[in-house]
């Protein structure tokens, strides 16, 4: 069944093919018969997923769920910004975004290069290919595939009253964000692949030039997507940080340290074109490869991730993608590799500036190397072996023992680089010396339990001996290298804000603020994630709202109010059932109005039935006329009645003279509970916490206090049962380090991009 979305991308594939054959005419036989027409029909199969993308966010928002990945990820009782955030939530919507960006993207070189040079019509060539393949991926996991084409069943006069809803995990602000940032930078990453893939065929002049920006646009979309991905966690997960090492995330951070790399090797490369001459466009290769291979890990259903979408029928053809794009990069390099000429230079010796940036690309390639095998060797083994093993006991571990030396290392190269002076070279080499020696020192003292990895962890006693050893360096010994590293950026800034050039003045500004947020993302990494307090089995009891309750270690909570609510709603009408378990007098003539959900129900036998229906407050037994069945009015249905009490009963009861059942199919229900938070007698915070119960469970919306400088309250809450409030409380030092630190690199990265690149030879 082709639907109007898929006849549309069965167009943009067609204009797509007329617009590669007229750039491959021109480049094998010089023909122009089609190349006048290229760049209008790159610009044409743009605007026709354009057009797809905004057709599939129209039937998310008039929920029209005859579309099965509509049916999947919307709901009527979803806010409309959800709905619009629906389109991106699986993995049909996230390949037609991909693959609508790397068009964008083709689009946007035809119409600044005009395809004038060969350069530009071969990454162009190899824009449009990737561009395609996508859009078939796109159509094999087709966003506009129909109920009726999964369910032949279904007759095609059934049409859902409403869809199933996003996860609860999803039902946040930064969903609307994330995912777009990250598959922009994905698709991005495209044109500068095509121009490095151009360059080792061709040897080429000009592709870091072409390639340079889009490779800054995908590194700073990818790094905010990280980033963002990382508050999303700290505020939605309710644990408490922001980086777990999860699977999918890490498969993101990977391509980024690449990029890094390739970012480092071609600001030296656009100097002089034989220093990284095949580094440089090897690096922007692998970082496309790595891109794709994050993909897979988001999509083959192997890697246990909270992000993963799941088994999907492209995996093989993306993990055939990651094969030929490595086999044909790796070839290329090599080619290149054996056609370099030997030429004779001045030896600048071991210390310079040159083999400095040798040292960093080669961290950041190990970094990346190391999350990449910590993802992939579980799955390797599971594959090949069928066994469920784990890089260590715990996880995190791993990558927290092995990240952690060569960050420190690369922490002193960055203080060393980033002023390099030749005629001061052996005044920095000793300070380097000083520092190194100094974080050696600081590696050895014994901690309360600051270090590299937690003692007090249940798996630290299953770890093998070297991460024993490593696990126990200090934590201290971050400090030599970040204060070194922040002097030498000091430095930098100073040295660049006064030059006249203001080029090179607004560069120099945004590559020492991207280098200082990097110094207070890690401060504020291991700060807060080694030196958090914790509060756990706080249990609050209903009764004691409005009272100053102690939790232990000179810290209380008061429970200053708390309410149930629909996701659509401000809150739900009615009062709370406490209220009338507390005065059933009141309204014995007086009808009240609650609302609850159905927690047990039992039969009158002929005189009616008992339903118990709790809220966040307490729970009532409610009397209805009739027998209703648990069909009927099964479990978990969320009630609002209006009646008047019962007097004679041992527990007030509740006689039913209307009922409503909410029309909420999608079952999102927030439960929000208002607190103070006091140490000792003093008020330190306050804020709301929340629970959501939706469709696959339920998700925590923590209370995030920061009255405090540099700390935040951080108070979990679990949902009401049992007539108490069950919390945690944390106290998080730092942790506003790096969220200041990742608006510095986003501030700094587009004051880099700002900079209009200079021409060839400029």
């Amino acid at each position: 069944m082709v639907t109007f979305g898929n006849e549309i991308l069965y167009a943009s594939i067609a204009v797509s093919v007329i617009a590669l054959a007229g750039l491959l005419l021109k480049e094998l036989k010089n023909d122009n018969i089609l190349t006048k027409l290229a760049s209008p029909l790159i610009m044409a199969a743009a605007g026709l997923l354009g057009f797809a993308y905004l057709l599939l966010v129209y039937y998310f928002v008039a929920g029209d769920y005859t579309y099965e990945y509509v049916w999947q990820y919307s709901s009527r009782d979803l806010p409309l910004i959800y709905k619009i955030a629906g389109s991106w939530a699986g993995q049909p919507g996230t390949y037609l975004l991909w693959v609508l960006v790397i068009f964008i993207s083709a689009a946007w070189l035809a119409k600044t290069s005009k395809h004038a040079t060969p350069l530009a019509r071969r990454t162009q060539i190899i824009t449009v290919i990737i561009g395609i393949y996508f859009i078939i991926l796109t159509l094999i996991q087709t966003p506009f595939k129909t109920i009726y084409e999964g369910s032949p069943e279904l007759p095609l006069s059934y049409i859902p009253s409403d869809g199933s809803g996003l996860n609860t995990l999803l039902v946040n602000f930064w969903m609307t964000v994330h995912p777009p940032l990250m598959f922009i930078g994905y698709a991005a990453m495209t044109i500068p692949f095509a121009a490095a893939i151009v360059y080792l065929v061709t040897k080429e002049d000009g592709w870091e030039e072409l390639g340079r920006q889009w490779a800054r646009f995908t590194w700073l979309f990818l790094g905010m997507g990280i980033a963002v991905g990382g508050v999303w966690a700290y505020l939605v997960l309710g644990w408490g940080g922001f980086w777990a090492w999860d699977p999918v995330e890490t498969a993101s951070f990977i391509p980024w340290l690449t990029l890094t790399g390739f970012l480092h090797a071609s600001a030296l490369h656009r100097k002089n074109k034989k220093t990284f001459s095949i580094a440089a466009p090897i690096l922007a290769a692998v970082s496309f490869i790595l891109v794709i291979y994050a993909a897979i890990v988001v999509r083959s259903g192997l890697f246990n991730s909270v992000h993963a979408f799941g088994e999907a029928s492209t995996g093989t053809l993306l993990i055939a993608s990651v094969l030929v794009t490595t086999l044909v990069s790796g070839a290329l390099g090599m080619r290149r590799y054996f056609e370099e000429t030997d030429t004779t230079e001045e030896d600048p010796g071991l210390w310079s500036k040159v083999n400095i940036f040798y040292v960093t690309l080669l961290l950041f390639v190990v970094l990346a190397f190391i999350s990449f095998w910590g993802i992939s060797y579980p799955v390797f083994i599971q594959l090949t072996q069928g066994l469920k093993v784990n890089v260590a006991s715990d996880t995190k571990n791993f990558f927290n023992v092995w990240s952690y030396p060569f960050t420190i290392i690369l922490l002193l190269a960055l203080g060393f680089c980033l002023n390099y002076k030749e005629s001061d070279k052996e005044k920095q080499k000793q300070t380097l010396f000083i520092v190194a020696a100094l974080t050696v020192i600081f590696m050895l003292p014994r901690t309360a339990n600051f270090y590299v990895l937690d003692h007090n962890s249940p798996f630290w006693v299953r770890e093998p001996a070297i991460y024993k050893l490593i696990g126990s360096i200090s934590a201290l010994s971050i400090f030599p290298p970040l204060i070194y590293a922040a002097y030498a950026i000091i430095g930098y800034l100073k040295k660049h804000l006064s030059i006249t050039s203001q080029r090179a003045r607004i560069k120099g500004i945004g590559i020492s603020m991207v280098h200082i947020a990097v110094v207070l993302i890690l401060f504020g990494a291991v700060i807060s994630s080694t030196m958090t307090s914790t509060i756990e089995g706080i249990n609050i009891p209903l009764a004691a709202k409005g009272e100053l309750v102690p939790v232990g270690n000179n810290y209380a909570v008061k429970v200053v109010d708390f309410s149930t609510r629909s996701l659509t709603d401000t809150s739900y009408p009615g009062t709370p059932i406490s209220d009338v378990l507390a005065n059933p007098s009141k309204y014995e003539k007086e009808t009240v109005k609650i609302n609850g959900k159905v927690t047990s129900s039992k039969s009158l036998e002929g005189h009616g039935t008992l339903v118990e229906l709790t809220d966040a407050s307490d729970s009532i037994w409610v009397v209805f006329p009739g027998n209703i069945s648990e069909s009927v009015l099964p479990k978990d249905t969320w009630l609002t009645v209006t009646g008047n009490t019962l007097s004679g009963f041992e527990q007030p009861l509740l006689s039913v003279t209307g009922a409503d059942q909410l029309d909420i199919s999608g079952k999102y229900k927030v439960q929000r509970v208002n607190l103070e938070i006091y140490q000792g007698n003093k008020k330190i915070g306050s804020g709301t916490a929340e629970y959501l119960e939706g469709k696959g469970g339920s998700g925590t919306f923590p209370m995030v206090d920061s009255s405090i400088t540099g700390t935040d309250l951080y108070v979990i809450f679990q949902g009401v049962g049992g007539g108490v409030v069950p919390l945690t409380l944390k106290i998080i030092p730092a942790v506003n380090f790096a969220w200041v630190g990742i608006v510095l690199f986003a501030i700094g990265a587009i004051l880099i991009m700002a900079v209009k690149p200079r021409a060839k030879g400029g």
